[in-house]
């Protein structure tokens, strides 16, 4: 893992623990950690392999990703406040949110630090289960993150732009002193 790999996990674990007590929502806000793991998606991804079980080792990490954006989404409250709308992670956004980070960096820091034991492991995992390249798992962790942070901005999102495009009831102003209103 190099340096901008630690920034990026901080940024998406912060993205919800930050919101534990309670964030004003923008459409800033909603979008910057998706343009964060799209910045990243651009800077590694060098394709999807297709060959032997590869894609399937990158659907099930978009699955995994799914699973763990949707139930961060789920558990984070979005209401109205008096300046705004506001999102609040509950303990079980924050419990989906970060098992999803946790397993992305414990492979990561693993598959990089984990010495020739880690590559011989990996290796024979691979090969067992005919995964041909190792492009699959940079591919299968990139995708997996950016499905989790899309689909749980998704739903936030959703809720957010329901509750902005709620009309409250606009105020009727009192008539001037001494006339009656309308008819």
């Amino acid at each position: 893992m190099n340096a901008f790999d630690y920034i990026l996990d901080a940024v998406l674990l912060a993205t919800v623990f930050i919101q534990f007590r309670g964030r004003r929502l923008t459409p800033r806000n909603l979008i910057f950690p998706v343009a964060i793991v799209v910045y990243f998606l651009f800077a590694y991804l060098k394709g999807v392999p297709t060959a032997g079980n590869d894609l399937y080792l990158v659907l099930g990490g978009v699955l995994l990703g799914l699973i763990f954006g949707a139930g961060a989404g789920a558990f984070t409250r979005v209401y109205a406040g008096e300046k705004g709308i506001y999102a609040k992670a509950g303990l079980l956004a924050a419990a989906f949110w970060t098992v999803g980070v946790v397993l992305r960096t414990a492979f990561s820091l693993y598959a990089a630090d984990g010495g020739s034991g880690a590559d011989r492991t990996i290796g024979q995992v691979m090969h067992s289960l005919d995964i041909t390249s190792s492009r699959a798992i940079i591919a299968c962790l990139l995708l997996m993150v950016l499905v989790e942070v899309g689909s749980r901005q998704l739903l936030v999102g959703a809720r957010y732009l329901r509750l902005r495009g709620q009309s409250s009831p606009v105020p009727v102003p009192a008539p001037p002193a001494g006339e009656t209103g309308p008819g």
